[in-house]
């Protein structure tokens, strides 16, 4: 008897005892779910890791969320939690009969991601024979007996015999990466039994045989000629468009089968939905009523209605037979990112970016009363209350929650200074006030991560001050000088008084309490040709007519105030640091040179790129102004004192930095969720705290030392005890 087996006969002899299931779920409930499966060394955790996939248990009583940190299961009657199964989760899949649901991830990291099998009556992780492989997508057969997993590239397909454990790979030649190379932007696959599929950015899709690894057609359609819609999209007067990427494009982003794998359906950028007969291989239907991209799509268990998400927010109900549209459902804050069918077909549930999953009767379109929360994307920002009781923390889409850290309850949210994105966002050191520049986007964000492809971004003209409790607008700066494009840095100096942010080629500092601003140039900083949109003969770079300078000044990555708000610093993509006069605007002393723009910029007139290859990712003074610490694509370095040690094998591209309340621990997060500690007498490593899954976003301790909190691109917000992460 191998050792998979043993443990499965284990775990199904411990599971007989209906009594001891009862005891588990019940010792779990007791419990905050703020504090299930945390790191060592951390209180509590916020926010519950973005939504990349949701299922109905087989008997529609639990819910399934694949998160970036988890799967967190949902009791359907109440709403509430009963578990969280951890580790990266992209694909998740129940057995027929309910008794495990698998649960993996396209790529292996440090932070899991590979294959994981749990009892669904325990939640207890079976072990695997051979070591964990990774899926994008998971396919469990109608007898429940063998899971089928497709790899991120999509180069080889794993088999894994439930019963036994035994696995089976295959490796498909014609993906391997030496001839395709690595995929550079999102590619969606959907598996069944004996076939599976691959959208492309040029909106074809491939179907490929699973038994034999060989491609079986190419379908194409995605981009082609449209019947005529009538659309209407309002434009708020206070946004101007920016282009970032034309807005023709085709790539596939969403594929699904029905369950009896005989049609496949597909989203595009193209805002339709196709299906096609997988073995004819003709497309089926077009469905056109979306007026954004199409990332999320589902079919009901009997294949006769299919479920599409938009990123226009809004989810289609159609009818397969007829192509028809049965109902439109808009009661989501953002785009649609996934959607499941109940098992009977009568629920659906949608999940949004917007951090809620909600479930819907599909025979009257009308909302039902259960909801889950707390499943936000992004979290972009936090601050204390001054008596460090209260943690407030703002979304990439602008809502704004308040978190109680003695209770670890939410205690409100506020949603008044929503928009789809905030290109750039601060809260004062207090928690009272937000100051943000949003804008209205068409993004995508791929499942296991939070990178977003922005279609394009309607950016608004005026950065906002909004006070977080009550929502209310306090103030706006106007931009007029070009066109607003904060994005990257905002910060708030110490006493709260001052904000400043990068916009068109300049840094402003803005003071909220008498409205004054100043600003300073960043174009004369750097050399630019005299005569700029003419070359001159000796083969030198000319700018493309109408494209001024400063559209490629690398633009400002960091901003901080020094402790006693008279200095700003800030940092750029081209690796250059400057200090200052937040008073004045006049430039003080250069930390940094930076990049030479002449050598970043190749290429010639209307066809260029400029390549950065020492970008500054992050800023942070010590208390006593004495350090100034820079965190860069090529290292972290330390700049004031000739006497201070270099930190010692610090990884590179630190994405946010925090000196200790003492100054005697330097913090560095990084991409891959890790913080890393360094002693500031020695420059060695203390310790590495891991947590977050995806980029840290913010460091910050509370007034009293004692707390410090990380935010993540996981969408969490980590709350760590201070005196335990530094023993």
């Amino acid at each position: 008897m191998d050792r998979f087996y043993r443990v499965l006969l284990i775990s199904t002899l411990l599971i007989g005892s209906t009594v001891f299931a009862a005891e588990a779920q019940k010792d779990q409930a007791t419990e905050n779910y703020t504090k299930w499966q945390l790191p060592k060394a951390a209180k509590a955790r916020f926010g519950k890791g973005g939504i990349n996939a949701i299922q109905f248990s087989p008997d529609g009583t639990q819910i399934a969320v694949a998160s970036s940190i988890g799967i967190w299961i949902y009791d359907l009657k109440t709403g509430k939690e009963v578990d969280m199964l951890p580790g990266m989760s992209q694909a998740i899949a129940f057995s027929p009969d309910g008794r495990f649901i698998a649960s993996s991830s396209g790529m292996l990291t440090p932070r899991g991601g590979g294959l994981q099998l749990w009892k669904t009556a325990t939640n207890q992780k079976l072990e695997l024979i051979d070591a964990p492989f990774p899926a994008a997508v998971l396919h469990l057969s109608d007898n429940g007996k063998t899971l089928t997993g497709l790899n991120s590239w999509a180069n080889a397909i794993n088999w894994l015999d439930i019963e036994t454990g035994q696995r089976n790979v295959k490796n498909i030649d014609d993906r391997s990466f030496e001839k395709i190379g690595g995929r550079y932007s999102p590619e969606p696959y959907a598996l069944t039994d004996d076939k599976f599929a691959i959208g492309t950015q040029t909106g074809k899709i491939e179907l490929w045989s699973t038994t034999t690894g060989q491609k079986l057609s190419t379908l194409s359609g995605h981009g082609g000629p449209l019947p005529a819609v009538d659309r209407e999209i309002v434009v708020p007067e206070d946004v101007h468009e920016q282009m970032f990427f034309p807005d023709a494009g085709v790539h596939v982003l969403i594929l699904e089968f029905s369950p009896d794998g005989n049609t496949l359906a597909s989203g595009s950028e193209d805002k339709t939905v196709r299906l096609w007969d997988t073995d004819t291989h003709e497309e089926l239907a077009i469905l056109q009523k979306h007026t954004g991209w199409i990332n999320a799509l589902a079919f009901s268990s009997d294949g006769k209605r299919l479920a599409s998400g938009s990123t226009d927010k809004t989810v289609n109900l159609w009818d397969t037979d007829t192509g028809e549209l049965i109902t439109t459902l808009t009661e989501h804050l953002n785009g649609i990112i996934a959607l499941s069918f109940s098992p009977d077909g009568s629920t659906l549930a949608s999940g949004s970016t917007d951090g809620t999953i909600k479930f819907w009767n599909t025979e009257t379109g009308e909302l039902l009363p259960i909801s889950i929360t707390e499943h936000t994307k992004w979290v972009k920002a936090v601050s204390f209350s001054e008596d460090s009781s209260t943690l407030i923390s703002v979304a990439f889409n602008g809502i704004i929650d308040f978190w109680d850290l003695n209770t670890c309850q939410k205690t409100g949210s506020q949603n008044a200074v929503h928009r789809d994105l905030l290109r750039g966002s601060a809260l004062s050191p207090d928690g009272t006030k937000l100051a943000s520049v949003g804008a209205k986007a068409t993004m995508f964000f791929e499942a296991g991560g939070s990178d977003a492809l922005l279609l394009t971004q309607m950016a608004d003209r005026r950065v906002r001050l909004t006070e977080t409790r009550t929502g209310r607008e306090l103030a706006t700066l106007d931009e007029t000088d070009g066109v607003m494009n904060a994005g990257n840095s905002m910060a708030f100096s110490p006493d709260g008084k001052t904000v400043a942010f990068d916009s068109s080629g300049k840094i402003y500092v803005w003071n909220i309490e008498t409205g004054n601003s100043i600003s300073v140039s960043l174009i004369d900083e750097e050399k630019v040709p005299e005569n700029p949109n003419n070359a001159d003969g000796n083969g030198d770079f000319a700018f493309p007519q109408g494209m001024m300078p400063h559209r490629v000044i690398p633009s400002i990555s960091a901003l901080v105030f020094s402790p006693d708000g008279k200095k700003l610093i800030s940092g750029n993509m081209g690796g250059k640091v400057q200090m200052w006069s937040a008073e004045t605007g006049v430039a003080l002393a250069p930390f940094l040179a930076g990049q030479d723009m002449e050598k970043a910029v190749k290429g010639g007139p209307g066809n260029f790129t400029v390549t950065y290859h020492d970008s500054v990712g992050a800023l942070a003074f010590s208390s006593k102004s004495t350090l100034l610490a820079v965190g860069s694509e090529e290292k972290i370095r330390l700049l004031g004192s000739s006497k201070q040690p270099p930190l010692k094998n610090a990884p590179r591209g630190a994405q946010s930095l925090a000196f200790a309340t003492d100054d005697t621990v330097l913090l560095a997060g990084f991409r891959n969720g890790s913080i890393e500690l360094f002693d500031m007498t020695t420059g060695e490593k203390i310790r590495t705290l891991n947590g977050h899954t995806a980029t840290v976003e913010t460091l910050i301790f509370s007034p009293d030392g004692k707390t410090l909190v990380s935010t993540g691109q996981d969408g969490t917000i980590l709350a760590w005890d201070w005196e335990e992460a530094v023993k």
